[in-house]
């Protein structure tokens, strides 16, 4: 069996090769091209190699041309494989030969690899988290320059009472006639996105479970959905919910235990969406489990503390939902 440790960079790859007792067999550097790749590997077949490589930035179109390659590939998690940062000596000839010592080992610390539809699912989605992000930050800039300028609108926020305000004044200021086309562009990209995931979620079985949730709608089914990917990989409700941040840290030594803040190495997209759904389960005018949980730990811990706690709770629901293939059911 031959083992290939990759160090990936942005233009370039490191690759080296090792047999079952470690001897080296292969090493070069190379451009990340597809002839490349192929030409290097043409020695090694595809039954009789194990490749490895780090779960970076740019990961994703090079284990596409793996898979099509046929390859045995793992991705390694960067933050679990200690022996390459404690490394003294930092090369990407060190790294490649120890990311092939680790494969060669059986001690690779595996990152997990969603499908081509999850992978599609979190571009989109992150997609509209990008086109938000800047229509607010569009938003805020005209607020401001209004502020400096000393105009102030009708109402707080930009309604249509607000926009007809706003046209009038384009006329003095034409950089606010700039930040409304900017905000306008915004809007209708926003307006294209969420059409297009709301006809995913339509088609999607999953997201069809999903949505039988309170609180949760077309985009944040196909949210959940493409954050989580196969929730088989969570043997239990509890698993999910560390994933998404919603559990506390632990510090123990000796006979000293003691409960942090909530966990930082976790999916924020998840967390963010569960703890929204969590708010808007709270201000339902009928009654419901994550409801009743705040209620119960708001007054004893406080409003944020009682939100993380319901959006443990949502979560928990959110993967029977999805384990069982069954519509949300409260008793």
């Amino acid at each position: 069996m031959n083992y290939i440790g990759m160090d990936v960079h942005k233009r370039f790859t490191y690759a080296v090769v090792k047999d079952w007792q470690g001897n080296e067999l292969a090493k070069q550097r190379f451009d990340n091209s597809e002839a490349n790749f192929e030409s290097f590997l043409k020695q090694f077949a595809p039954e009789q190699t194990k490749v490895v490589m780090e779960s970076t930035g740019v990961w994703q179109y090079i284990y596409e041309i793996l898979e099509r390659m046929n390859y045995n590939i793992k991705l390694a998690n960067p933050v679990k494989t200690k022996a390459i940062a404690y490394a003294k000596v930092k090369t990407d000839a060190v790294d490649a030969s120890m990311l092939a010592d680790l494969l060669r080992a059986n001690l690779v610390a595996e990152s997990y690899v969603p499908t081509k539809e999850i992978r599609n699912l979190r571009e989109i989605t992150r997609l509209r988290k990008v086109a938000l992000k800047q229509s607010n930050q569009a938003m805020n800039r005209l607020h401001a320059l209004l502020t400096r300028k000393g105009i102030f609108l009708p109402k707080k926020s930009l309604c249509k009472t607000s926009i007809n305000f706003l046209l009038k004044e384009t006329e003095k200021e034409p950089a606010i006639k700039g930040y409304m086309e900017v905000i306008d562009f915004h809007k209708k990209k926003l307006a294209e996105i969420d059409k297009q995931i709301f006809e995913i979620a339509e088609k999607n079985a999953q997201a069809q479970l999903l949505m039988t949730i309170p609180g949760i709608s077309g985009i944040r089914a196909i949210t959940l959905i493409a954050e989580i990917g196969e929730v088989n990989r969570f043997p239990t409700a509890d698993k999910l919910c560390s994933y998404s941040g919603l559990v506390s840290s632990v510090h123990q030594s000796g006979s000293t235990l003691y409960f942090g803040r909530l966990m930082q190495q976790a999916s924020k997209t998840l967390k963010h969406v569960l703890i929204q759904t969590a708010w808007t389960n709270t201000r339902l005018l009928e009654s419901n489990p994550v409801k009743e949980h705040y209620k119960k730990l708001e007054q004893k811990k406080g409003k944020q503390k009682a939100i993380c706690a319901a959006a443990r709770k949502l979560c928990t629901i959110v993967y029977a939902v999805l384990k069982k293939q069954e519509k949300c059911r409260y008793s």
